[in-house]
C-alpha cells in the first residue's frame, strides 16, 4: 500500500489537521517520517509493539544499538527518569526542546518506563537507560503533546547510510516500508543531535553532532545569577565578588572560574540596556582589587532563569516578582540572604554606605557558596 505524503504549509486549519492525522496515524501502529529542527525522523508509538519492530526492520538496526524515544515535554521525561542528578536536571532544562539527546538512567521501578511493552523496553533500553529527546520541531513537538506519550524517533534511513536531507531522498530509501511522511521542506544543515550520556554529575560525548563539544562543555557549567532592580549596583557587585570568592576556593585566577564549571552573571529586573554600573560601585570593587569598568546592565529574561541553577535577589520582593512570571524557578530561587532578610540598594548613599553593601554582600555570598560547593 503506498505512503501518504503531507506537505506542511502556513495555514493554521491545515495545520491542525496534519497534526491530528499524524497522531491518528501514530496511535494506529502506523510508522510515519517526522521533521525534527536536525534530520527527518522515522516513528512509531512505543504503545505499539508491532509498530516498532516494523520500524526496527525498516532502519535495519543491528542488536545491542538500543532506538531513541522522543518526549513532549519535561514533565513528561520526569515521569519515566526519575531520578535525575543535579547535571541531568541542568542539562534538560537548557537544552530542551532542542537538538540534544541524553542518555538517562530509568531503572528505577516506579518509573513510567515501565509500564510500556516489554518488547518495546528491550529495543529501546541498554542496561537501565535510554536516549531521549524533546524536539523543538513546531509541527512534531504538537504531534508529541497531542498524542501524550513518547515515540521511538530514529533518523529516516537504513542504518550505517547518511541520513536524509529532503523527502526525496527519504521516498527514494523508504518510500515503499513507510505509512506517512511529512514533508517540510530540505534540511538545512542535516546534522544529527549531540549525544550525551549522564552518569551522576558527569557526561560522556557519545557524538557530536549539531551542538558542538565547546558549546556543551558551557552547557553543563553551574550558573550562578544575581538579581537586583537596575543591575547597576547591587547585582553587579555581587557578581564580581562572588566571581573573587570562587576563584580562591577553586585555587584558580578569575578569569578562569568558567573553565572550573562555574557561570556568574547578573542582572535586573528593570534594567535598562547596556548601561554602566554606577561609578560608587566601581570604586567601592576598584578597593578590593576587583574590575566593575567592564559591567553592561541587562533586564532579566527567560533564558537567565531557565539557564541558572541558583538565583538570588536582593530582597523578597524581588523573589515575589521573579516567581508571579516564572513559577517553576521556586526551587532555584532564594533571596541572597541566608536569614531571608533584604539588601538595601546603596543608590545614592556615600563610600560608607557601598562599602557596608559590599560587605553585606561578600558574608552573604560566603555562605551560599558553602551550600554550593557542598552540594
Amino acid at each position: 500500500m503506498p505512503f501518504e505524503k503531507i506537505e506542511l504549509n502556513s495555514s493554521s486549519a491545515g495545520m491542525s489537521d496534519a497534526v491530528r492525522k499524524t497522531v491518528d496515524c501514530l496511535q494506529n501502529g502506523k510508522v510515519v517520517v517526522l521533521p525534527t529542527e536536525t534530520v527527518y525522523g522515522l516513528a512509531a508509538s512505543t504503545r505499539q509493539e508491532d509498530a516498532v519492530r516494523r520500524l526496527v526492520e525498516i532502519k535495519q538496526r543491528r542488536n545491542g544499538h538500543p532506538m531513541p524515544l522522543a518526549f513532549h515535554g519535561i514533565r513528561q521525561i520526569s515521569e519515566f527518569a526519575t531520578e535525575m542528578s543535579p547535571l541531568a536536571e541542568r542539562l534538560v532544562r537548557r537544552c530542551w526542546p532542542g537538538p540534544v539527546s541524553l542518555v538517562l538512567d530509568m531503572s528505577n521501578r516506579i518509573s513510567e518506563f515501565h509500564h510500556l511493552p516489554e518488547s518495546v523496553r528491550t529495543l529501546v533500553s541498554e542496561a537501565g537507560t535510554v536516549c531521549c529527546r524533546v524536539p523543538g520541531h513546531h509541527f512534531t513537538a504538537a504531534v508529541l503533546k497531542e498524542l501524550d506519550e513518547p515515540v521511538v524517533l530514529t533518523s529516516a534511513n537504513r542504518t550505517g547510510r547518511p541520513e536524509a536531507a529532503d523527502a526525496e531522498e527519504i521516498i527514494s530509501e523508504l518510500g515503499a516500508e513507510i505509512d506517512l511522511l511529512v514533508d517540510d521542506g530540505p534540511v538545512i544543515e542535516g546534522k544529527p543531535s549531540t549525544i550525551l550520556r549522564i552518569t551522576g554529575d558527569h557526561y560522556e560525548l557519545l557524538r557530536e553532532g549539531a551542538v558542538k563539544r565547546d558549546t556543551i562543555e558551557r552547557l553543563t557549567a553551574t550558573m550562578i545569577l544575581f538579581v537586583c532592580t537596575g543591575n547597576t549596583c547591587r547585582s553587579p557587585m555581587a557578581e564580581r565578588i562572588c566571581e573573587s570568592l570562587l576563584a580562591k576556593r577553586l585555587g584558580c585566577a578569575i578569569d578562569e572560574v568558567e573553565q572550573r564549571g562555574y557561570v556568574v552573571l547578573s542582572a535586573g529586573l528593570a534594567a535598562g540596556f547596556d548601561g554602566p554600573a554606577s561609578a560608587s560601585s566601581v570604586e567601592t570593587m576598584r578597593k578590593r582589587g576587583l574590575d566593575l569598568t567592564d559591567h553592561r546592565s541587562q533586564q532579566l529574561n527567560e533564558t537567565h532563569v531557565r539557564f541558572a541553577d541558583h538565583i538570588f535577589t536582593m530582597t523578597r520582593g524581588h523573589r515575589e516578582a521573579i516567581l508571579s512570571y516564572w513559577p517553576n524557578a521556586d526551587t532555584r530561587l532564594n533571596v541572597l540572604r541566608t536569614d531571608g532578610g533584604d539588601i538595601s540598594d546603596p543608590i545614592g548613599g556615600g563610600p560608607a554606605v557601598y562599602e557596608a553593601c559590599a560587605r553585606q554582600l561578600e558574608t552573604e555570598i560566603a555562605k551560599r557558596l558553602d551550600e554550593i560547593l557542598a552540594g
